[in-house]
């Protein structure tokens, strides 16, 4: 764990991450409105993601540790297939719910599920345990979205 006068860095860089949320959802609903299909969507962002890391990899001259990667345990690969329902579902939802809503929704899923994975030490994750700051800020995310859905937001 990173020492708390060393913690506010990664904070802020976890909030412009988190900014980036709505926005990928904005310009990917926009592009499967062009192009009618939210898988071509998905296939696409994908694309011009993998293309753009390419040229950063190039740039700062990453060598792959092939042996490594072949070595790992299987299910590590599967990252860029949920992704891509990731992206299908933010687009599906987007379109039918709007930015506010859809990002409500995922976050609230991904705080619960984040929570479950710490708590289990699931995919390779230290184990971080319930507590009661964690149970809390479950109910508070659930408050959020009841707000959301059922309040005058």
């Amino acid at each position: 764990m990173i020492a708390e006068s060393r913690r506010a860095p990664f904070l802020l860089l976890a909030v412009a991450a988190g900014t980036l949320l709505p926005m990928q959802f904005a310009v990917n609903s926009a592009l499967a409105g062009e192009l009618h299909s939210v898988t071509l969507t998905a296939g696409l962002s994908y694309l011009v993601g993998a293309v753009a890391l390419g040229i950063v990899l190039a740039l700062l001259r990453v060598r792959p540790n092939w042996t490594a990667a072949a070595t790992a345990p299987r299910w590590v690969w599967l990252g860029g297939v949920v992704g891509s329902a990731y992206v299908v579902g933010s687009v599906v939802l987007t379109r039918l719910l709007g930015a506010a809503l859809a990002t409500t929704f995922v976050i609230a899923a991904q705080v619960l599920t984040a929570l479950a994975l710490d708590h289990f030490g699931a995919l390779g994750l230290p184990r971080r345990r319930m507590n009661r700051t964690r149970t809390l800020a479950v109910l508070l995310v659930l408050a959020a979205l009841a707000l959301r859905l059922w309040g005058l937001a």
